[in-house]
């Protein structure tokens, strides 16, 4: 494969073997970065309560290892019924940290957020109640960082055929919290993840 392809690829503007710009995959990631520190901004750039009057951000960590934030609607700005069923699926206290395993292509998002992430307006609905989400691809260089602190994992069932085998090992390992849930795209619902027996 020339440098060119390659690079073209990697950019988003030609795909290989006919694979659909949507199409979860494991995309490639920026190798070198300092993941520690990545992630430590994402979380507290999620968590921000300082500028409650600009609304809150979920934070995507992009595989380039850039952090893209998706503003929620402003506060007070969404209607009542659609609040009270995002606070029926997550109590807004205490304030936890989200984290969701999801395909976070640069051009897929750029192009299409909801189709790239289905559940991204899920998350928003969190984020907007006060929680702090974060979104990453699930490299496994990068599992453990992106989980850490977690309350809450949400990841996309489309995701977890490109996950490493021990995903939920490392994840349940790096996470504050016990809760892994996979979301369904045929669905649209989130399953407790259970290990297989």
């Amino acid at each position: 494969m020339t440098l060119l392809k390659r690079l073209l690829q990697r950019l988003g503007g030609e795909r290989g073997e006919g694979a659909s710009l949507f199409e979860p995959r494991m995309p490639s990631v920026e190798a070198g970065a300092n993941l520690a520190a990545v992630f430590a901004q994402a979380r507290a750039t999620a968590a921000d309560n300082e500028r409650p009057a600009a609304g809150r951000n979920v934070v995507i960590v992009t595989p380039g290892r850039l952090l893209m934030m998706q503003p929620c609607p402003p506060p007070g700005s969404m209607p009542e019924t659609q609040v009270a069923g995002i606070k029926k699926m997550i109590a807004p206290e205490p304030k936890r940290t989200i984290v969701a395993i999801a395909y976070t292509e640069l051009s897929a998002l750029q192009r299409d957020l909801p189709k790239a992430i289905p559940f991204i307006g899920m998350l928003m609905g969190f984020a907007y109640i006060g929680h702090a989400v974060c979104v990453f691809e699930g490299d496994v260089a990068a599992l453990a960082y992106g989980c850490s602190e977690a309350d809450l994992v949400i990841v996309d069932g489309a995701m977890v055929p490109f996950l490493a085998p021990d995903w939920a090992t490392i994840v349940a390992g790096a996470m504050r919290g016990r809760e892994i849930y996979i979301h369904d795209r045929a669905t649209f619902k989130l399953q407790r993840w259970q290990a297989p027996s």
